[in-house]
């Protein structure tokens, strides 16, 4: 059987600090699940929004009993707007399968934090779902990474080098994320491009490009702007050297009046 837990929301304060959150307390896991299969972090914000400023947080689980290291990733942003804007839109929840073992019988526990990317004058407010299973996992474990930080975007419709990401022990890269936020929002300009991820340390040179949410401003003076879904890819399933140093670039179709920020990030499996 399954069941699901919720790691109660806190919020992360108004500047990029890592916060623990479920009360700053750990969440220890039902003393019969032997699977963690997934995670679902989930965010709002803790005041009315403020134009030019997003929502861009990073998820991390970490634990003084379970081996379950690095599990950080993306929480799918919220998008500022222009002037007074008069509606905000929370994007679809993101699921990112975990399959960690767990020890029966035991009181294990979690720590989850969130780590702002961005300043923001209405702290977001993060919370996180845990599906656990009394099977043990019949799948490989994923891990997640994320750069250490955001990039802006720049205003040229250009390349633009983003963070880089080291894997150690990786056996396959199996998941793509990447996102586009919106600064300071010029009405009639849309934000558009793909995100490159790259390696000398795959196994071939087959690429790795995935289109960002495109995200479309309206015209005047006061423009909501709306981010749906934080696009992803599953089943890379590219081959990996033991240590791998991963490249991301944002290639920007579209010049801007005012920079965006990205982000990336990349799950993948240490076994078959």
């Amino acid at each position: 059987m399954t069941s699901w837990d919720i790691a109660t929301t806190g919020t992360l304060g108004t500047g990029t600090s890592k916060t623990q959150i479920n009360g700053s307390n750990p969440l220890t896991k039902p003393t019969q699940a032997a699977n963690l299969i997934e995670v679902v972090p989930y965010m709002a914000a803790s005041a009315a929004h403020t134009a030019a400023e997003t929502m861009l947080v990073k998820w991390t689980i970490e634990s003084n009993s379970i081996n379950l290291l690095p599990k950080e990733s993306i929480v799918p942003p919220i998008a500022g707007g222009l002037g007074t804007f008069g509606a905000a839109e929370i994007p679809i929840l993101e699921s990112y399968i975990t399959n960690t073992p767990l020890q029966p019988a035991s009181t294990q526990q979690f720590k989850i934090y969130g780590t702002p990317q961005i300043a923001n004058t209405a702290a977001p407010r993060m919370g996180m779902a845990f599906h656990y299973s009394t099977a043990s996992p019949v799948n490989p474990e994923h891990f997640y990474t994320t750069p250490s930080s955001e990039t802006s975007t720049g205003t040229a419709a250009t390349s633009v080098a983003g963070g880089t990401m080291t894997i150690n022990d990786g056996l396959w890269l199996e998941d793509l994320y990447a996102v586009v936020t919106s600064g300071v929002v010029t009405a009639s300009e849309s934000y558009i491009g793909y995100m490159d991820f790259s390696s000398n340390d795959f196994e071939n040179s087959m690429p790795l490009k995935i289109p960002i949410q495109p995200i479309a401003a309206g015209l005047g003076s006061a423009t909501s702007i709306h981010l749906p879904k934080m696009f992803s890819v599953h089943n890379v399933h590219m081959g990996m050297k033991s240590t791998v140093t991963l490249n991301t670039a944002y290639n920007q179709e579209e010049a801007l009046t005012a920079a965006g920020s990205f982000y990336t990030s990349v799950g993948y499996t240490k076994t078959g």
